[in-house]
């Protein structure tokens, strides 16, 4: 058998073929939870080929996905009936994480990040598009809607990494052991650390074989924008935290959000819900997205 049909097609993330297909797998056991019909495609960028979840009506207004680090696209499947019954959305695999995008470079700074959702909104032929985000995915859609407001309508985070305060050292310390040793309990109990509701367990399990099967190669960390980056979001945006978030103190990011005079942006602190409260608490989640993406802002 040639030695080529043993090579990744995402060397950078999985050091063999049979790695990257066992991780595959579970991806797409995940995805298939989707209830309503969706395809699958690659767009190029210069950091390698995205990987896209489209679904929704193809005439409906734009709406740009971003997932939560080491979970993919995968991990709006309690929401995507609801964010894709009028808009057509674009759920992305960010192309520096562990998921089925094929990165020849990965982005080694916010610049870069957002130059790759550029050159991905590009080859999606996507011009002005409302703009969502979990966890990780929330950091680097506040990255991209400050550094091009005027193509972002609308903006919504969902317990955005940093982004608001500093990341708390225990989770740093806690991801840090958990990708140093991916075995099953490990990975679980930094679930269960994360969020105080049981995940969906096709998830969890993709999750797991990220760790188990890549390699975490995320060259940018969230980080904490200071306000003159926060003001330039024009757009109306919507911050969503969980009043049992555990990677940061979300009392005091709710206190700094709703202390930036001048912007357009409703700050709300979800009962009951941890860091992942898009899987924790949909029901809720969903009315208050739908009821943004409704809304008419002046």
């Amino acid at each position: 058998m040639p030695q080529a049909a043993t090579v990744s097609e995402n060397p950078l993330h999985f050091k063999s073929l049979k790695k990257e297909s066992r991780y595959k797998e579970h991806y797409a056991k995940s995805l298939a939870q989707w209830d309503i019909p969706h395809s699958t495609f690659h767009v190029p960028t210069s950091f390698g080929d995205t990987h896209v979840v489209a679904c929704g009506p193809e005439d409906g207004e734009p709406l740009v996905l971003l997932h939560a680090m080491g979970f993919s696209s995968t991990v709006w499947q309690p929401n995507i009936a609801t964010l894709s019954a009028k808009h057509r959305v674009y759920a992305l695999d960010f192309i520096g994480d562990l998921n089925n995008s094929r990165p020849s470079n990965l982005p080694a700074n916010l610049e870069q990040c957002a130059q790759w959702l550029e050159e991905t909104l590009a080859a999606l032929q996507v011009e002005s598009f409302t703009l969502g985000g979990i966890s990780y995915g929330a950091f680097q859609a506040i990255n991209y809607a400050s550094r091009a407001p005027q193509r972002v309508k609308k903006l919504f985070l969902l317990s955005p990494a940093a982004s608001f305060v500093p990341l708390h050292k225990a989770f740093i310390n806690r991801i840090i052991l958990m990708a140093a040793l991916p075995v099953k309990w490990n990975v679980g109990l930094f679930l269960r650390w994360l969020s105080r509701h049981r995940l969906n367990p096709l998830l969890a399990q993709q999750f797991h074989a990220a760790f188990k099967y890549g390699s975490l190669s995320l060259r940018v960390a969230p980080s904490v924008f200071s306000d003159e980056e926060l003001h330039r979001l024009t757009m109306p945006v919507l911050l969503l935290l969980g009043d049992q978030e555990v990677i940061s103190d979300a009392p005091s990011a709710f206190e700094r959000a709703t202390g930036l005079a001048g912007l357009d942006l409703k700050v709300e602190m979800i009962s009951g819900a941890g860091h992942m409260m898009n899987l924790e608490r949909p029901d809720v989640v969903n009315s208050k997205l739908i009821q943004f993406l409704k809304s008419n802002h002046t």
